[in-house]
């Protein structure tokens, strides 16, 4: 159904604010999109370094069922490049490192193990003591947990096992792997294109839900709206001021949801790389070389560091490139590097405080909450993408959708 004289509010330009701006866009409601930053995408961020590669400070990976991302991408002409590198097949590098036939092994028998684990007990039980208790070689246990401590950017020991998804995410997954070849913001910008008001420096920090209509206010600045998409992360979500206040329920999971800390790190390369990609057996931290443009190998390596211990150990959060730079001098020895490298640490960000969820027990408990609109909003986001889709690109194109089809609902 067609919707006329209808205007939704949508807090956030990243994937999931832009997604639902479409989807509402198309059903002809009057949209407004307001982003604190200068810039659309939120977390999908791209930059060039001085060589002319370009390289994701964000979100970069698209997997071959990631439909919601590339039907986006066809509709907007985003052309997506095989990256040729494997998000999946790491190469173990470093001290203690064991084969992927070996890392297979323990996998298998993880996946085997949690198979026969009711969901209660899975939500209930760390990540980390999960693999302890798994039987299987010990070298490959420290090799998988820190690869995992990467993947959900934060201690095991806190993370619960429903964090990684279903059982067969226990696997060194074949690809294939996608990017957008001009970088994944090109498509951000296109969504935005696509929306007729997008403004940008508009910071909310409060939304007033009246009967009838809500308000949203950026200091002295107001909009008003007959319904909201909130699709922020989860704690700027918490900072917004409601009026009335939120649900407690809903309050206590956004202000306690924890974040990830992981960041992004490229540097451009004197020579043509290799494709490759390479798991540091030391540090929760890895990196690759890739296709880009034209599908051919882009001159530099990226790499990706999860957890505050990798941050700590890399000198992140002090704004030091030189322990990453020497990290991967390790892990590439036949490259030659050369420009400044780029770095950035999505904790440190303000508008995201974090890289993406990592979810605890408590908060696995509290997954349907964040769904349920609030009067007259509806919110957006990874993090209420789902157990199979949070912390991705697609689970925020999906949590814009559904979102829109809420808010459709209650104008109908």
């Amino acid at each position: 159904m067609r919707h006329t004289s209808r205007t939704v509010a949508v807090v956030g330009a990243g994937f999931a604010g832009l997604s639902a701006a479409m989807e509402l866009h198309d059903l002809g409601l009057e949209v407004r999109v307001l982003e604190a930053r200068e810039r659309v995408g939120g977390r999908v961020w791209s930059t060039t370094l001085t060589n002319g590669a370009v390289v994701e400070l964000g979100a970069e990976w698209i997997m071959a069922d990631d439909l919601a991302v590339q039907e986006a991408a066809a509709r907007f002409e985003v052309d997506l490049v095989e990256t040729g590198a494997s998000y999946g097949r790491r190469e173990p590098w470093g001290p203690g490192a064991v084969s992927l036939d070996d890392q297979a092994r323990f996998l298998d028998a993880a996946r085997a193990e949690r198979e026969g684990w009711p969901s209660d007990q899975v939500a209930a039980t760390s990540l980390g003591a999960f693999l302890d208790g798994v039987p299987g070689q010990e070298e490959a246990r420290r090799l998988v947990r820190t690869r995992l401590q990467g993947t959900c950017a934060f201690d095991l020991a806190t993370v619960s096992l429903a964090n990684i998804g279903d059982a067969h995410d226990f696997a060194l997954t074949e690809g294939p792997f996608f990017r957008m070849e001009r970088g994944n913001q090109e498509l951000a910008t296109a969504m935005a294109e696509a929306v007729p008001e997008v403004r940008t420096g508009f910071a909310v920090d409060t939304i007033d839900i009246a009967d009838d209509e809500v308000t949203v206010r950026s200091g002295p600045h107001e909009e008003r709206a007959d319904a909201v998409v909130l699709a922020v992360p989860a704690p700027i979500a918490a900072r917004v001021r409601f009026l009335p206040g939120l649900p407690d329920d809903l309050a206590v999971a956004l202000a306690e949801l924890p974040m990830g800390d992981a960041s992004k790190f490229a540097v451009a390369t004197k020579e043509v790389p290799p494709i490759r990609s390479r798991q540091s057996s030391e540090l929760p931290m890895w990196c690759w070389s890739a296709n880009g443009a034209d599908g051919r190998a882009r001159r530099c390596v990226a790499s990706f560091a999860g957890s505050s211990a990798a941050q700590r150990e890399l000198g992140v959060h002090e704004g030091r490139v030189g322990p990453w730079l020497d990290a991967l001098a390790e892990m590439n020895p036949d490259l030659t590097f050369e420009g400044e490298p780029v770095m950035y640490a999505w904790a440190d960000d303000p508008y995201t405080l974090g890289s993406y969820s990592a979810w605890d027990a408590a908060s696995v408990a509290r997954r349907d909450v964040f769904t349920r609109p609030v009067g007259r909003v509806a919110f957006a986001g990874e993090h209420t993408a789902g157990a199979d889709h949070h912390g991705t690109m697609e689970g925020a194109l999906r949590s814009g959708r559904r979102a829109a089809e809420q808010v459709a609902a209650l104008l109908a």
